[in-house]
């Protein structure tokens, strides 16, 4: 089991507790998908978990070890964390993004070397995005999100976490980065947890899902038993419907929101 939540309870100093009693783990190669309506927690939820927050109570357990006795930089060899994609501060191109995700195996003042660049044009080439080693990351289009995972990816994690990863992106770019996170997970044992807004995603690529709502549930387990109409209209107040599609011969589950629901 390479990640663990046990009784994870969390709440900012003086606020409410926004969620208790989490109890989830990861197998290697298998990827968990976070999922529920806007506001209920989800990003909070991902740092509580590789231990950007602290928890109030309970503990995650990477490797069978308590984050948060961990060094921060054995952290983050082993994790890779990929945010949400709103643009950089800074006018990197493509490649020196790419390359400050080594910055966990580099000394405090060391910089990039030949190594670095060769690493970085060789994940570019793998993850298919050498057109953009040197562009402007904020004048991607797009591409910036792929441009993430190959950072994330040269820093050779054992765990991904993408928050939100197809946001803002078209169906083409979304097919994109949704197959590169399934082929991590199939061909190279690279778990993930994805925090979305799309269930239909989340079928297409998890194996376990945890579904959040406003009444202080959460639903977890195999993505199929967790994503059904009955859950997943508790956690959105929206009527669904689920089907099953077949495309070249290979079954698709789709999920269409259709009305809202009666509070």
């Amino acid at each position: 089991m390479i990640l663990e939540v046990k009784d994870g309870c969390f709440g900012y100093f003086g606020q409410p507790v926004i969620f208790d009693h989490i109890n989830l783990s990861l197998e290697k190669g298998h990827i968990l998908a976070v999922l529920g309506p806007n506001g209920i927690g989800k990003t909070t939820l991902l740092k509580c978990m590789i231990g950007l927050l602290p928890w109030k109570r309970g503990q995650t357990l990477l490797n069978g070890q308590n984050i948060a006795r961990m060094k921060p930089a054995d952290i983050w060899k082993t994790i890779s964390y990929i945010p949400q994609s709103h643009g950089f501060a800074f006018s990197y191109t493509g490649l020196e993004m790419v390359m400050l995700g080594r910055s966990s195996h580099m000394g405090t003042f060391q910089q990039p070397g030949a190594r670095e660049i060769e690493m970085a044009e060789r994940m570019m080439e793998k993850v298919g995005i050498t057109r953009l080693a040197y562009k402007d990351c904020n004048r991607m289009s797009g591409g910036e999100q792929m441009v993430l995972i190959a950072r994330a990816l040269i820093n050779e994690p054992q765990l991904i976490i993408l928050d939100e990863p197809e946001t803002g992106l078209d169906f083409h770019n979304q097919i994109l980065v949704l197959d590169m996170v399934k082929r991590l997970s199939g061909e190279e044992g690279i778990s993930a947890i994805m925090n979305t807004h799309y269930p239909t995603n989340a079928m297409s690529v998890s194996d376990e899902a945890f579904m959040m709502n406003h009444k202080g549930r959460f639903f977890y387990g195999p993505t199929r038993e967790v994503l059904t109409e009955e859950n997943i209209s508790q956690s959105f107040d929206v009527r669904v419907l689920v089907s099953d599609l077949v495309d070249n011969g290979r079954h698709v589950r789709s999920i269409v929101p259709v009305a809202l629901t009666a509070n």
